[in-house]
């Protein structure tokens, strides 16, 4: 387990950084699962909606919105692929999320080229390339914060 400013990034998944989505993907054999990391929820204050497309998806492309108590975004697709399962629980109640953001899967999808997007460049595994990220974000959101 990584932790970066009190936030935790297990490592037994990796993090799409494209769009400052804030999405993890676990691979569980076939299908790859996907939600929000900890930064996200710690950030974003409590989320109250979330909308997913069951459509083919394409990686870096919309696969739906959440609605938290401070703004309104989309949810990127760190993968190609098609939409084999929808968490029904969480849409229905996306504090979940808030609560457990790394059990607290979104969507599970059958990849079309998985190591070709794994191989992009926008997705992170290491420690070392989590940490960086999630620093540079702090950074981000507060440029003063030493």
């Amino acid at each position: 387990m990584l932790e970066v400013n009190g936030v935790k990034f297990p490592l037994d998944r990796k993090y799409y950084t494209k769009h400052d989505c804030h999405v993890w993907l676990k691979v569980e054999g076939e299908t790859v699962r996907i939600g929000m990391d900890g930064f996200l929820t710690e950030n974003a204050g409590h989320l109250n909606f979330i909308t997913v497309d069951d459509e083919p998806i394409k990686k870096g492309e919309s696969i739906g919105t959440y609605e938290s108590a401070k703004f309104v975004s989309k949810i990127y697709s760190p993968i190609s692929g098609e939409v084999v399962e929808m968490n029904e629980e969480i849409i229905d109640n996306p504090r979940k999320i808030n609560e457990e953001p790394y059990s607290s899967w979104i969507l599970a999808i059958r990849p079309d080229d998985l190591e070709k997007d794994l191989g992009s460049g926008d997705i992170l595994g290491s420690e070392d390339q989590i940490r960086a990220y999630i620093k540079k974000e702090f950074e981000r959101l507060d440029p003063h914060d030493e």
